[in-house]
């Protein structure tokens, strides 16, 4: 009766063992029963850094264990994507470069003031997506109505909004310019920023002896991307 009494208590200290592992190591001991970890051995959030190889053994992870579509500009450190590692065709337009060169050709215009008051000689009507730049060129030819004449004027350019004041560009002549009697010039301004819309961007000019003509003025505009 004593052996059997004996028998029962080493069983159920047995028992009492197990469960007492179970219940404070039970997750290791299964990994080392099975030498394996699952996801629901593992707590959210407790996988760090340090516990990922950092090589090209297999223990590091490689483009295979991350889900497509996961990754965001987080996980990328700052100019750390070269080049190379991008397929420009999958590219879409930048916004700010959908307008940037495009541009458009004033026809031939002419004009003939009488006064130093601005007449318009010829213009070219731009659309702005969103707001930008304009690259404006403007070519004048001036000259004087009347031989021996002496004569004097000015041109600029205009944004649409504004005279653009750093174009002005004076013209004239004397009694030894007559026999050619024509003046050509050219004009170059980028505007400021101006904002989204259609504007027609012009070439004014001004007489200022009431002997300065103009017979062809033309112009070209672009726009330009960027603040």
């Amino acid at each position: 009766m004593l052996a059997n009494l004996g028998r029962s208590l080493a069983q159920q200290s047995a028992g009492l063992l197990a469960l007492f592992l179970v219940l404070t190591t039970g997750t290791a001991y299964a990994l080392a029963e099975s030498n394996t970890v699952f996801s629901d051995d593992i707590v959210d959030g407790e996988v760090t850094t340090a516990d990922v190889a950092n090589d090209d053994t297999r223990r590091a992870l490689g483009g295979t264990d991350v889900r497509n579509g996961t990754l965001t500009a987080l996980d990328f450190g700052v100019d750390s994507v070269t080049g190379d590692k991008i397929n420009e065709s999958s590219l879409s337009t930048v916004p700010l470069a959908r307008q940037g060169g495009t541009g458009r050709y004033g026809y031939d215009g002419a004009c003939n003031p009488e006064t130093t008051t601005w007449i318009r000689c010829s213009l070219v009507v731009v659309t702005l997506d969103r707001p930008g730049r304009i690259l404006i060129i403007g070519q004048v030819t001036a000259m004087v109505e009347r031989e021996n004449e002496w004569g004097s004027g000015a041109c600029r350019l205009h944004d649409g909004t504004e005279p653009i004041a750093a174009s002005w560009t004076s013209v004239r002549w004397d009694e030894e310019d007559i026999e050619e009697g024509r003046n050509h010039f050219t004009m170059t301004a980028v505007t400021n920023v101006l904002p989204a819309g259609t504007r027609a961007v012009a070439i004014d000019c001004q007489d200022h002896t009431g002997a300065t003509t103009y017979p062809l003025a033309r112009m070209s505009a672009v726009t330009l991307s960027g603040q």
